[in-house]
């Protein structure tokens, strides 16, 4: 049996934060010593937990012995756990977001940056710049799972791009402003042709960022625009299709290789633990779905959140869950090691609205999570589900 080294992560936040939902506040991240391995590098602070700590006991000494930071276990929640598997050791980074701490005055050097106390250097930065730092490759995730967010709405199918567009607008005034960004767009819209999406697309990509957001095609590769989005999904026909590309076109998926920039983001569908191997080898967070049955994919399996979270706990990316769900559903995600949900009618009135009957068969639940990862498997025909 592999040897598991737990490690508790902190991402602590400026007290000055106004909301916990708020991807504007500051975060504290300390540089390591040269002599160190991976030296010079910035990192979130941490380390071991020891024999018979919890994670939260495990912050507090930590904090306290290389900050002389006090928090509180109550101001903590968790935010992403991050595996990695090597040949003689498996690895968790247990990663926590920390509020209300209190740095001791002393350590103060001017009003952004500190020393702590083990003479590392020590620097609050804002979280929209922390991809100006260099971190270890495994700090990758955290800072996505930091600068994502909790919702993402889908746009509701329809043949009429100004239906979608007023759709769309509606959720935005609704969900996200600029001092609070909560939810991001994802224009999913297979009834459209390309000149119809991509046109549509450059509306909604003004729309989105006047509201704060940001918008996500869901598309075929080869629609795709950098210039008027901020990332793409691909769900798993779209993937299909992009990777028997050939390098003719301008932009493809040959040899597993990333297909957009990396300062766009890149989602992508997943069903089961097959598929979740191929995605976080390329994209910066997944879509996990069906959770729930859907009255738009009803021969899809349902995962149940049993089958979501196997997937979440190998996953070393942010999850969301897709399929079913309501917004009261963020926090049973959260639960269950997920960012937050994806869907299309719990974020849209008219849509939710024409769902007369709710499915209540919880009944597989309580199944022992070593059947779960069986039961995630899918059919071909499955795997067309459009998440």
């Amino acid at each position: 049996m592999k040897k598991l080294v737990h490690v508790a992560v902190a991402v602590i936040f400026d007290s000055a934060l106004k909301s916990l939902d708020s991807n504007k506040g500051r975060v504290l991240i300390a540089k390591r010593a040269v002599h160190q391995h991976q030296g010079g590098l910035w990192e979130f602070p941490g380390g071991k937990i020891e024999a018979g700590e919890s994670v939260q006991v495990a912050l507090q000494r930590e904090l306290e012995e290389e900050l002389g930071l006090q928090c509180s276990i109550d101001d903590m929640q968790p935010l992403i756990s991050i595996p990695f598997n090597y040949s003689d050791k498996s690895v968790l980074l247990d990663v926590w977001s920390v509020y209300s701490a209190e740095m001791p005055a002393a350590s103060i050097d001017t009003e952004d940056s500190f020393v702590g106390k083990e003479g590392q250097p020590l620097l609050w930065v804002d979280q929209d710049e922390l991809g100006r730092y260099e971190f270890p490759a495994a700090n990758k995730a955290i800072i996505n799972a930091l600068l994502l967010p909790k919702k993402i709405a889908i746009s509701e199918d329809s043949e009429n791009p100004d239906f979608i567009l007023t759709q769309v607008a509606n959720t935005l005034k609704k969900h996200c402003n600029k001092e609070n960004p909560k939810v991001w767009i994802q224009l999913r819209a297979p009834r459209l042709n390309q000149m119809q999406y991509t046109q549509l697309a450059m509306k909604l990509y003004g729309i989105c960022h006047e509201a704060g957001s940001k918008l996500i095609w869901n598309c075929l590769l080869d629609w795709y625009q950098v210039a008027f989005a901020d990332g793409l999904h691909l769900s798993g026909l779209n993937y299909a299709e992009a990777s028997s590309i050939k390098s003719s076109t301008h932009i493809n998926i040959e040899n597993n290789k990333r297909p957009i920039p990396l300062t766009q983001w890149l989602s992508m569908a997943c069903h089961n633990l097959d598929e979740l191997e191929v995605a976080q080898e390329l994209a910066d967070y997944i879509l996990v779905s069906p959770v729930k049955e859907t009255k738009t994919h009803p021969q899809a399996n349902a995962l149940t959140w049993s089958g979501f979270k196997v997937i979440s706990e190998k996953s070393r990316i942010p999850c969301y869950a897709l399929g079913g769900l309501e917004i009261v559903d963020i926090c049973v995600s959260q639960a269950h090691g997920g960012q937050g949900i994806a869907g299309i009618s719990c974020f849209n009135e008219t849509a939710a609205s024409k769902d007369i009957t709710k499915n209540t068969k919880e009944s597989t639940e309580e199944k022992n999570i070593e059947n779960v990862e069986d039961s995630i498997e899918v059919s071909n025909e499955e795997k067309s589900y459009e998440g």
